[in-house]
């Protein structure tokens, strides 16, 4: 009856082994990369409508856990440089030209976020963060006007304006193995260039998230 007995126990715990979910295993940091979309809007001065943009933005970085639900880390963002023309027709030696002027911009930052992330076991994982982007935008503005508008014509005038700026970011993490998951984020964060030059960003985007 012994022998009998243990067979029972045995079978109940292979049983259990496979019935139950595997646990989580323990998460000490991860990185990752990926792409979004920077969609970039400035408010105040109509001219200021020159530099909003649907700019393509690379994103890198990582961070720590320093409980299993809170975690602190660094990103890196690289947006594409983005254009806009605007032309208006001046009577030049008594005919109409045409003339154009270009504005571009790019903008970079990296920002410090903590987070909070739920449940670690489900496949799905939601993830809230905080905390400062420290960012440079970068201004171009250069015209085609011809000498006899400009009496010596004048090189692209470049500004950089460098901010600190709060950002807030929610994900969705779906885990495809035990250390890879796919991240759909949403990234919000003020712009105050100057005090005329304002606005906001937020930026969609997805990752490749790598966990150890």
């Amino acid at each position: 009856m012994n022998g009998v007995g243990a067979t029972i126990r045995v079978g109940c715990l292979l049983v259990l082994a496979f019935c139950l979910p595997p646990p989580a295993f323990a998460q000490h940091a991860f990185v990752q990369g990926g792409y979004g979309v920077d969609f970039r809007r400035f408010s105040g001065q109509e001219t200021d409508a020159v530099f909003d943009a649907n700019a393509a933005t690379v994103t890198f970085g990582g961070a720590g856990f320093l409980t299993t639900a809170v975690s602190a880390g660094l990103e890196v963002e690289l947006g594409a440089t983005s254009e806009v023309q605007q032309s208006v027709t001046l009577p030049l030696a008594g005919r109409p030209d045409i003339i154009t002027t270009m504005y571009s911009s790019r903008r970079r930052s990296i920002s410090a976020m903590a987070g909070f992330h739920g449940d670690a076991a489900p496949p799905v994982r939601v993830g809230v963060y905080g905390g400062l982007s420290f960012l440079a935008f970068r201004r171009i503005t250069s015209s085609d006007a011809p000498p006899v508008v400009l009496t010596d014509p004048q090189p692209p005038t470049v500004f950089t304006d460098r901010a600190v700026v709060p950002v807030v970011q929610v994900d969705v993490a779906i885990r495809l193995t035990r250390y890879l998951a796919a991240v759909g984020t949403v990234r919000a964060r003020g712009l105050e260039l100057t005090s005329e030059l304002r606005g906001f960003s937020v930026q969609p985007g997805a990752v490749l998230r790598v966990t150890f």
